[in-house]
């Protein structure tokens, strides 16, 4: 595995956890505003975010993948619990890599992904059940040109310790395949460093015929996490 240089661990999270986020964080880290209302909208791997019941409740077709909805809600409740400690832990001895503008303190973001989570938690155990496929990267259960759009938020690139350089060309690759159009916020690690995975990437989806390309967003928390990676066929 290519791992990211090695530093001080301000979030020690144990691997990938469940910490989702809201519509208006997405629209604002992915740029959605240009996106129309119908198109299709695939969100992977955003664990126990509100944003395909709050896209939906908008209008939005969303289909959201991770494999956390295997599980029942009264799980997913209790991981989200267990990862909350460690991860306001590291957002405190952290906090000098973040620019708090838009959230004003840890306590804030902690409200703000339960209000996130008990939406989710909602929809996922009523009417929206539907909308919850349990799979993973790098293989998704949708035909080609399934979206419009998918959506990969805080993953890939994040994760650059847990998830190697081979699994980022795999797992782009079959976005691109189920969707016209890939997004993926952010680019930066859990130490706060540009991932070292991405020029590699970027060069081998390049060499697989499509067309990556980095792309400024209106959104800044993580310092210096202010673009997407944005991956197109054509």
């Amino acid at each position: 595995m290519i791992k990211e240089a090695e530093t001080t661990k301000e979030f020690d999270l144990k691997g990938v956890v469940p910490w989702g986020r809201r519509f208006d964080e997405y629209e604002a880290f992915f740029n959605l505003r240009d996106v129309p209302r119908a198109a299709s909208v695939l969100d992977v791997g955003g664990g126990p975010a509100s944003f395909a019941a709050e896209a939906s409740s908008r209008g939005m077709t969303v289909t959201a993948v991770d494999p956390l909805y295997a599980a029942d809600g009264a799980s997913i409740r209790r991981r989200f619990e267990e990862t909350c400690e460690d991860m306001m832990a590291g957002l405190r001895s952290a906090r000098y890599r973040f620019r708090w503008a838009r959230y004003g303190s840890p306590e804030q973001i902690e409200k703000i992904r339960r209000e996130a989570l008990e939406i989710f938690l909602a929809d996922f155990e009523g009417e929206g059940r539907a909308r919850y496929v349990p799979a993973s990267l790098p293989h998704l259960p949708f035909a080609s040109d399934a979206h419009a759009l998918a959506l990969c938020s805080h993953l890939l690139f994040l994760y650059g310790d847990e998830l190697d350089c081979a699994f980022h060309v795999a797992a782009l690759r079959e976005l691109a395949r189920v969707a016209r159009e890939v997004r993926v916020f952010p680019l930066i690690n859990l130490d706060g460093r540009p991932s070292s995975h991405l020029p590699v990437v970027m060069s081998e989806l390049e060499e697989l015929g499509l067309f990556p390309e980095l792309v400024t967003v209106p959104f800044e928390f993580q310092i210096g996490a202010t673009q997407m990676l944005r991956v197109r066929r054509e």
